[in-house]
């Protein structure tokens, strides 16, 4: 989602802060990775060797087996270890007190600790949201799993500066993920040593008694089952992700995704620590537990991207803009003729026109990216920029995909199927 807008950014805004905190979830990501490794290795190592001591008749494979399983014990104080500074830099960061000018505007943020100065380039900031539960505060997230939070004294000075970096709610999508990341972790370190053991019992029973039982293929079915249950294991702990974009809202859940688009959403609300989003026309509502401290700023997020959406307007002549069932090919030729000279009245439309359509986020699909590719042919001198943010604005996966292809013009007949689908 790193793309740069410095073409919607508003302009420059300073605060004070008096605490700032800095955490690398990322970092915390990797610890995660080597306690699941730690946890396992040893002894898949161990039951591996085994199996092939047995199938290859090999002695020496027997005590690498006995010397790998006597670290299993070392390996699980070892992954004990990193969880906790897995969980330590996941949720504990580095905390500044005191008064620290914080500035943003379309370069970036700068933080003034009295004479001494820092950055952030405006392009390793990835998504902001304003949270207000015993402090408010703004929680930037950047790139390699940084986390960045700024604390202020009204939610009107975090919308103001997202507003500066063109984060606001009508420039930007944020990506926020429900409930504990060490779910995930928990069930990879867990599930991939009962499930070897599980695995290893079942092919043990069926295959060891067959005369191909020193053959390869029961060691593979064993290996693959174990990695495949414990990733089945793992994707079903992983965490629900909720996408609010310029034109609707994506529920990324384990084994499913939602798309709700504004025009089909009539209320946001909360029910204690959940939110609920109510569809026209009735229906069961999608209810999401979002705990305390998210739900309200979430609600709030949602509503103000949704006011924006309503108060946009189709540009005149946009419907022309629409695919209607022709190839690639004729499509672009048809939006080459518009641009045609003196032609520009017969059909009711401009660029400019196009560039509403664009950035009209209750449009149709296809409106959208026909404004992307006529911008592309009309050789628009910001059209790549624009196309970029349009892209970086929209909840709507296959949508986005299709107008970072325009944006290099690369669209092709696969990513405009899998977009207007």
């Amino acid at each position: 989602m790193a793309l740069a807008m410095g073409a919607t950014s508003g302009p420059a805004f300073e605060l004070t802060s008096y605490r700032l905190a800095a955490r690398h979830e990322g970092l915390g990501r990797i610890f995660a990775g080597l306690a699941l490794l730690a946890i396992a290795g040893p002894f898949l190592a161990s039951v591996l060797a085994m199996i092939l001591a047995t199938a290859l008749g090999e002695p020496s494979l027997r005590g690498f087996a006995l010397s790998a399983l006597a670290l299993t014990v070392p390996g699980v104080v070892a992954a004990l270890g990193l969880s906790l500074a897995s969980a330590l830099a996941i949720t504990t960061g580095i905390r500044r007190k005191g008064p620290v000018r914080v500035t943003a505007d379309a370069a970036g943020l700068r933080f003034a600790f009295g004479a001494v100065e820092r950055s952030i380039p405006r392009a390793e900031i990835l998504s902001g949201m304003v949270l207000s539960d015993l402090r408010v505060r703004v929680e930037l997230r950047l790139s390699r799993g940084r986390v960045i939070e700024v604390q202020i004294a009204r939610e009107e000075e975090g919308a103001r500066l997202l507003a500066a970096l063109g984060m606001g709610p009508t420039e930007r999508r944020v990506a926020v993920s429900l409930g504990s990341v060490h779910r995930e972790l928990a069930a990879g370190c867990i599930g991939l040593p009962l499930f070897m053991i599980l695995w290893l019992i079942v092919i043990a029973a069926i295959a060891l008694p067959l005369p191909a039982s020193r053959s390869a293929g029961p060691v593979v079915a064993w290996f693959a089952l174990a990695l495949a249950s414990t990733w089945l294991l793992r994707r079903a702990a992983r965490r629900t992700q909720v996408v609010v974009g310029t034109d609707g809202v994506r529920i990324d859940r384990p084994f499913s995704s939602v798309w709700v688009p504004y025009a089909e959403l009539n209320s946001v609300g909360r029910r204690g620590d959940r939110l609920v989003l109510s569809r026209r026309g009735g229906g069961i509502p999608l209810v999401l537990r979002t705990g305390e401290a998210l739900t309200e700023a979430l609600a709030q997020r949602i509503r103000d991207a949704h006011e924006g959406a309503a108060a946009g307007a189709a540009p005149r002549g946009a419907e022309a803009l629409e695919r209607r069932g022709r190839d690639l090919a004729a499509w672009r030729e048809d939006l080459r003729k518009l641009l045609a000279a003196g032609d520009y009245r017969a059909a009711c439309l401009t660029p400019e026109d196009a560039l509403l359509a664009l950035d009209d986020v209750s449009a149709p699909r296809d409106r959208r990216v026909g404004a992307a590719l006529l911008l592309r042919v009309a050789g628009y001198p910001e059209a790549q920029e624009r196309i970029r943010v349009a892209a970086g604005a929209t909840a709507d996966d296959a949508l986005r995909a299709a107008l970072e292809h325009a944006a290099e013009e690369e669209v092709d007949e696969a990513a405009l199927a899998r977009a207007l689908r």
